[in-house]
């Protein structure tokens, strides 16, 4: 589940079929929404980067603030499985503790090969109702990865759009209903709330198999059975949705308004299918769009998710984001890794260093006690005290790297260790948020000779997105200003 942070001016949207790249950008005006481009590529000789460069997005900058366009890409229907449950009405943590466990129970690939976005409706018991959007993690790493010349922000079902415009520009315009959008290969079933998706499924029967109703055969044998079969495939899908007869939800087929889809219609309702058209009203913008009915029909998916985008802070089922968030972790994980090593290395450096001083400091013992009959037995013990004593308050750079690695500290990454005789040790390093930053300050103050943690400095990294930080505390007697040398 994610939420878009900021109310953007403009948005783009863009989604690619089995046959086409479509895409549109939006811009808010104080009287409406105002599209200002539409842009179509044939899928067959087009690419994500060629379709960007024709659409300008290459060029479009993405720095902060409202007045630069938020992007939004359209996963096809094939690629996404919705499922709907219904749960207690508990915390954001819980419930997606739930949304994780049934999950793994209705699909038959691990978790770890999964990625899930989740949104929850108020439910007549008391519960919630969840529509769960599901896809397989390396199908979207990929997706994403040639969607890239897009830089998109958002990865959503691309039926969330149609469900969206439709709700808001076509005709028979319902609170709450069932909608059939028939594309070139397959057919989309929505089950749509306010404008938003609560359950979906794919039929793979689309307008190229459905010719043959608007054709020379439109009587024939072959066109009634595919009429029968398309019926029957609708009573299945409803029937997995626990569509009730008593249910007065109105069936609405997404229509243009072309004769084609009108004997579509008409022939879905002769074989027992109760369905009505639903014709786009591109007048219902506000302003006028430049699109004609027929237009609007063709960019219903795109249209509606640069439409959810311009309302700002919504719940939407970006798959993108949990994703994103699983790749930062991952990273701040290797960068504490990698801290973890650099230390364990320097460790393994200072033991060196120590068993050679020692060894030095043994060689030394055995030659003064071999002094211990010459007269210069009192300078060689002498010596030899001094010795023992710059040994003995010699900083324990092995136990502090220690104290600083232990411990479970997830998000914390450490740049720079200070330690100086006499002076209190500085450490600098980032923190995924404040809340970790404090964590780690008081997981210090439990370690063995640190004490007097306090956090000098903190700072947003607004690139980064992380806490830069810089704490300061004492170590042992070393750090004292009277520390002996």
């Amino acid at each position: 589940m994610s939420k878009i942070a900021k109310t953007p001016e403009s948005a783009i949207a863009v989604v690619r079929d089995e046959t086409e790249f479509r895409a549109v950008a939006l811009h808010r005006q104080h009287d409406g929404v105002e599209i200002r481009w539409a842009k179509r590529m044939a899928a067959e000789t087009g690419t994500w980067g060629a379709f960007a460069a024709e659409c300008g997005v290459a060029d479009v900058s993405r720095g902060a603030g409202p007045s630069q366009p938020v992007v939004a890409v359209g996963l096809d229907a094939t690629a996404v499985a919705f499922y709907k449950i219904n749960a207690p009405n508990v915390g954001r943590e819980e419930t997606d503790a739930i949304v994780r466990m049934q999950t793994e129970s209705l699909l038959p690939l691990p978790p770890a090969q999964i990625e899930v976005a989740w949104r929850t409706l108020p439910s007549t018991n008391g519960n919630v109702d969840v529509t769960i959007a599901a896809a397989r993690r390396d199908y979207l790493r990929r997706f994403a990865q040639d969607a890239r010349p897009f830089r998109p922000q958002r990865l959503l079902p691309a039926c969330e759009g149609t469900a969206r415009t439709w709700h808001d520009l076509f005709s028979e315009r319902e609170r709450q209903a069932l909608i059939i959008s028939i594309g070139s290969a397959n057919t989309q079933i929505c089950v749509v709330q306010n404008g938003c998706v609560v359950n979906a499924a794919v039929l793979d029967i689309g307008m190229n198999d459905l010719a043959i109703v608007d054709g020379d055969a439109a009587g024939s044998p072959q066109a009634a059975e595919m009429i029968e079969r398309f019926v029957q495939d609708i009573h299945s899908v409803l029937e997995s949705f626990h569509w009730s007869p008593s249910l007065t939800w109105p069936m609405l087929v997404l229509s243009d308004g072309s004769e084609r889809l009108t004997r579509i219609v008409a022939a879905l309702n002769h074989a027992g299918l109760d369905v009505k058209a639903s014709i786009p009203k591109p007048q219902t913008l506000g302003m006028p769009v430049g699109l004609d009915r027929s237009d609007l029909y063709e960019y219903r998916a795109p249209v509606g998710l640069a439409l959810m985008l311009l309302d700002g802070p919504i719940e939407t089922l970006d798959l993108l984001a949990r994703m994103s968030e699983a790749e930062q972790d991952k990273k701040a994980k290797s960068a504490w890794h990698s801290v973890r090593l650099a230390a364990l290395a320097a460790v393994v450096m200072l033991a060196v260093l120590i068993a050679t001083w020692c060894a030095g400091d043994l060689l030394s013992e055995r030659r003064l006690s071999a002094l211990v009959a010459q007269p210069e037995f009192e300078q060689a013990r002498e010596r030899q005290t001094l010795l023992k004593t710059v040994a003995r308050h010699r900083p324990d750079m092995l136990a502090l790297l220690t104290e600083l690695s232990a411990g479970e500290n997830d998000g914390i990454v450490l740049d720079t260790l200070h330690f100086k005789k006499g002076q209190a040790v500085t450490i600098m390093g980032r923190a995924d948020n404040m809340e970790k930053m404090w964590k780690y300050q008081e997981d210090l103050l439990t370690r063995k000779g640190i004490k007097d943690v306090e956090i000098s400095s903190n700072a947003q990294d607004a690139k980064a997105k992380k806490i830069k930080f810089t704490m300061v505390f004492h170590y042992r007697g070393f750090t004292k200003k009277d520390a002996v040398l």
